[in-house]
């Protein structure tokens, strides 16, 4: 009898556990600030409860995806599951809280083909047949549509919309990706990089930009170091990097150059608090390059 009740005991524990273990992977939290966003449309049903993770749960809800999201300060997740009244059509709503305009378009980046339609929502968006993604503020947001036949965009751009409407600080695109030249600029190619730009645990906040000329693509490179002098610090910190290699950086008037082991050209400089330059240049696109980076230095030193 003391065995039954010992082992009751511990059954009893052990559900305790399981229930307080799920709990913690997804949440229902009524005073979310999330929670406000979901739309309510006539017609549509909630699956079931909304789901809210957090940067301790995330990894629960897309696993392997979660470490990209937490390296641009994720803050916050709420998943919601609807259906269309008498249909087998369902959306899923997921809106992401990142904390910052720039750590949404960050992440939003990371995720964006250059090749995506644009959608003219929110600061930035796409919709590619089930699928539609947009930022707006601080808020990455996420819609699939399943079963919904050639309704499906019409249903997408409806929770899009109402979504976006109670959004109150929508923000604004970076003013950075401004200074970038014109000339050969991917459409949609831009990227914000918030931690170990390069590769390097001394670069961050790094913004991208495609270029590409006779179906030949390169970089332009902006980093926002702060101040003039963790600029020029972590400029002699990559080029002291290299100093020891076969491809070091060459100082060539006030800009650095390197040409890799791939016979691309590297081009480093310094603009106040910001190093800027290109990378993986073809040699055949040297000369253009290195107009660019003296038109990407000129506005960038002309910032205020």
């Amino acid at each position: 009898m003391k065995g039954t009740r010992i082992l009751l005991a511990t059954v009893l524990i052990n559900l305790a556990l399981g229930w307080l273990f799920l709990a913690s992977a997804a949440t229902v939290v009524s005073d979310s600030e999330l929670k406000s966003l979901l739309p309510r449309l006539e017609g549509w049903q909630f699956q079931e409860e909304p789901q809210f993770f957090s940067p301790g749960t995330l990894f629960e809800y897309i696993d392997g995806a979660s470490e990209a999201y937490l390296s641009y300060d994720f803050q916050e997740l709420v998943v919601a599951q609807y259906q269309k009244n008498g249909t087998e059509t369902v959306i899923t709503l997921e809106i992401y809280d990142m904390g910052s305009p720039l750590n949404a378009f960050g992440i939003f980046s990371s995720e964006r083909y250059p090749d995506n339609p644009d959608l003219n929502l929110g600061n930035a968006g796409y919709l590619e047949e089930e699928v539609l993604n947009f930022i707006s503020g601080r808020f990455y947001i996420k819609l699939l549509c399943y079963n919904g036949g050639e309704e499906t965009a019409d249903y997408l751009k409806q929770f899009a919309r109402l979504v976006e409407a109670g959004i109150k600080d929508k923000g604004k695109l970076l003013e950075v990706f401004r200074f970038f030249p014109p000339e050969g600029r991917v459409k949609n190619s831009e990227k914000y990089i918030k931690k170990n730009f390069l590769g390097f645990d001394f670069l961050n906040h790094g913004y991208i930009v495609l270029y590409r000329h006779n179906q030949v693509e390169y970089e332009g490179l902006v980093i926002d170091c702060g101040s003039p002098a963790e600029a020029g610090a972590r400029l002699q910190k990559l080029v002291d990097f290299y100093a020891g290699e076969k491809s070091p950086f060459l100082k060539e008037g006030s800009r650095y150059h390197q040409k890799n082991a791939y016979g691309q050209h590297v081009l480093l400089g310094q603009a106040g608090g910001y190093l800027y330059g290109f990378s993986r240049v073809p040699e055949d696109l040297l000369p253009l390059a290195v107009k660019q980076f003296d038109r990407l230095g000129q506005a960038l030193a002309g910032r205020r």
